[in-house]
C-alpha cells in the first residue's frame, strides 16, 4: 500500500479496531478449525499412504499383467486423493494468510496515522536491511510487499 494513501485514511478507519478482522475470537475459532482440518488431512494422507504400501506389496507379489494394471490404477487413485488433501490444505492456509495480511495492513495504516510516515519509512528500511543480511532469505518478501 502506498504510504501517502495510508496516511490519508479516513477518520472512520482510525476508530476501527486495527487488531480485529471481525467479532472477538473469530480468528481463534478459524485457527482452531484449521488445526482440526489439518489433523483430518494428515490422517487422510496417512491412510492413503498405508493403502499405497499395501498396493505396492500386492503389485510386487503378482506377475499377472492385468492385476498389476489394476493395482497401479488403484495406486494412482490414492495419490490423487493425497494431492486433493494437499490442495485443500493449501487453499485454507491461503485464506488465513489473506486475513492475516488484511490485519497487518490495518495495523500498519493505524500506525502510519498515529506515528507518521517517518516511522513507516524507518520500519521499511529496517526490514530491507534485515532481509539483505539474512542469507536464507530470497528477498521475495520485500518484492511482493509482504
Amino acid at each position: 500500500m502506498c504510504p501517502a494513501i495510508a496516511a490519508a485514511s479516513s477518520a472512520q478507519d482510525d476508530t476501527r479496531d486495527p487488531f480485529s478482522d471481525g467479532p472477538v475470537g473469530q480468528v481463534a475459532r478459524e485457527v482452531g478449525e484449521l488445526l482440526r482440518l489439518a489433523r483430518e488431512t494428515a490422517r487422510g494422507m496417512l491412510d492413503a499412504e498405508d493403502a499405497l504400501d499395501l498396493l505396492h506389496e500386492r503389485f510386487e507379489r503378482t506377475e499377472d499383467r492385468g492385476e498389476r494394471g489394476k493395482l497401479a490404477a488403484e495406486a494412482l487413485d490414492q495419490i490423487e486423493r493425497q494431492m486433493a488433501f494437499a490442495r485443500e490444505g493449501r487453499r485454507r492456509l491461503d485464506g488465513i494468510e489473506g486475513k492475516l495480511w488484511a490485519r497487518r495492513n490495518r495495523l500498519e495504516r493505524f500506525l502510519i496515522h498515529a506515528r507518521g510516515l517517518d516511522w513507516w519509512h524507518a520500519r521499511r528500511d529496517t526490514g530491507r536491511k534485515r532481509l539483505a543480511s539474512d542469507p536464507g532469505s530470497s528477498g521475495e518478501e520485500m518484492h511482493t510487499g509482504r
